[in-house]
């Protein structure tokens, strides 16, 4: 933290009541703020005010371990970040102090907390966000200044879908900068974190903000904050920004334990009154603006663990009642090798198709009806001893789609390779693949486009998806199969 100017409330001398892991009960301000920094004698930033009674001032401490006896001023300034485009390719903490070695932040001081765009500042979502996941880009398309939360138990991949979004933003046009949020994570998660993201060179357009497990109360408390703070600097810029944060179940459970310590009347599974508006100001703050504002955008990814696939727990249904739909991840998926094991029938995105690129909504609009049915036609065929052709024909196009939802962590299928490949379900032309191909023929596939077929895939970039382009897409699936299916048989 910066040094801040010592304040002229010379009278106004707190002195620290009660602490216990850097919560702290302040007695001897008359005019405190909320959100206001709190300095020592030296004036050094040493807490932030975030609530008061008629009696005393609740504040978070910046150091757990500050002397009890030290006399506390209101600086009368507000929590602030450094920000400018060099914040790219850092890593820092909670904050707002570099954890990465490469040196202080630099750059105009941004307030951390700020209202929410207001309505008329706003435009509607129509932009489409490419993860390069398939069952998302497809079923459940993005937009830019979209809420779209990730929900499910641990250890099923939410935190993938996330860093996954995040490594496609690097071949996306415009571009968009990120924000990656680490609220409560083990120190092991955040360096698999940053490993993943320089591996891929994702530094270049990212910023970590890191608030792992061990640090401060203070730390995790306004660490996505200051994400959001970073985010909109580039929203504000006429840019597109992306935030993720990973995740705020274990932010509402820092702000439950902040509660209690400062004795606040518990609510519903113990969490304090106000959590659905804590996370609602925070989430707000995501939207697309409007052009008279620079027409940025803010999308956010929240994350929230449920527990045994409870998504009617109290933090879930507060998260889900905020955002624009959700991505349900299910453990019998998982668990039957169904990676992402996305739920198509529980997930939902409110902005939908409105967001998704024209030509992939063309191949795509009959896929999530084709699952439905799928599954009705598979406990049909369960009961009857015959099934017709076309039933069988429906069941085995349905088992395809399935198969080509499929997807390895940290591969990305962009929404033209997306398009060619169920272009060419929808029209049957893989039909007479069997499935013992299916494994390994979404590898082949995308490796001959991407070899012959750069031309074609640069044209559906642009929007163009004619009976030419359509051509060239059989005469691609015919080259396919007598180069790859036939060597196989």
């Amino acid at each position: 933290m910066t040094k801040g100017k010592q304040a002229n409330h010379k009278q106004d001398i707190g002195r620290i009541s009660s602490l216990f892991a850097g919560v702290a009960r302040v007695t001897g301000f008359k005019s405190a703020k909320l959100h206001e920094v709190i300095v020592d004698s030296r004036g050094n930033d040493v807490g932030l005010v975030i609530g008061f009674t008629k009696d005393y001032v609740e504040v978070l401490l910046f150091d757990e371990f500050l002397d009890p006896q030290t006399p506390l001023l209101l600086s009368g300034k507000e929590f602030t970040v450094p920000i400018n485009d060099d914040i790219l390719g850092r890593v820092i903490d909670g904050l707002s102090k570099p954890i990465d070695m490469f040196g202080k932040l630099e750059g105009k001081r941004f307030p951390v907390f700020r209202e929410a765009p207001a309505v008329m500042d706003r435009e509607p979502v129509k932009v489409p966000l490419s993860t390069g996941i398939k069952i998302i880009d497809t079923n459940l398309p993005l937009g830019r200044g979209q809420r779209e939360l990730i929900v499910g138990d641990r250890k099923l991949g939410k935190s993938t879908i996330a860093i996954d979004t995040v490594l496609n933003q690097k071949r996306v046009d415009p571009k968009v900068y990120c924000v990656y949020v680490v609220i409560g994570q083990k120190e092991s998660q955040l360096k698999d974190l940053l490993s993943i993201l320089d591996r891929h060179n994702a530094f270049l357009y990212t910023t970590v903000v890191a608030a792992t497990a061990g640090s401060s109360y203070a730390n995790q408390y306004l660490a996505p904050f200051v994400g959001t703070a970073i985010a909109e600097y580039f929203r504000d810029s006429g840019k597109d920004a992306l935030i993720v944060y990973d995740d705020l179940s274990k932010h509402a459970k820092v702000y439950r334990d902040i509660s209690l310590l400062l004795k606040r009347a518990p609510g519903r599974e113990a969490y304090p009154g106000d959590v659905f508006s804590l996370h609602a100001k925070l989430l707000e703050r995501s939207a697309k603006l409007s052009k008279k504002k620079g027409g940025g955008s803010l999308t956010a990814l929240p994350i929230v663990e449920t527990l045994e696939g409870d998504i009617s727990a109290f933090i879930p249904t507060n998260i889900i009642s905020i955002t624009d739909g959700q991505i349900y991840l299910e453990r019998g998926l998982f668990e039957k090798g169904f990676i992402p094991a996305v739920n198509v029938g529980l997930s939902v995105s409110r902005v939908g198709s409105a967001a998704q690129p024209d030509i992939l909504k063309d191949v795509t609009s009959g896929i999530r009806l084709a699952l439905a049915q799928h599954k009705q036609l598979q406990k049909l065929s369960q009961l009857e001893t015959t099934v017709s052709d076309k039933m069988q024909k429906s069941i085995h196009r349905g088992d395809l789609i399935l198969a080509l939802l499929k997807q390895q962590k940290h591969t990305i299928v962009t929404p033209e390779e997306q398009t060619i490949l169920f272009y060419a379900v929808e029209t049957g032309l893989f039909d007479d693949i069997g499935s013992e191909h299916w494994a390994r023929l979404e590898t082949y596939l995308l490796d001959l486009i991407r070899g012959r077929y750069i031309r074609m895939v640069g044209k559906l970039k642009q929007g163009v998806f004619d009976e030419k382009i359509k051509d060239q897409i059989k005469e691609l699936v015919d080259e396919f199969k007598q180069e790859f299916v036939n060597k196989e048989t």
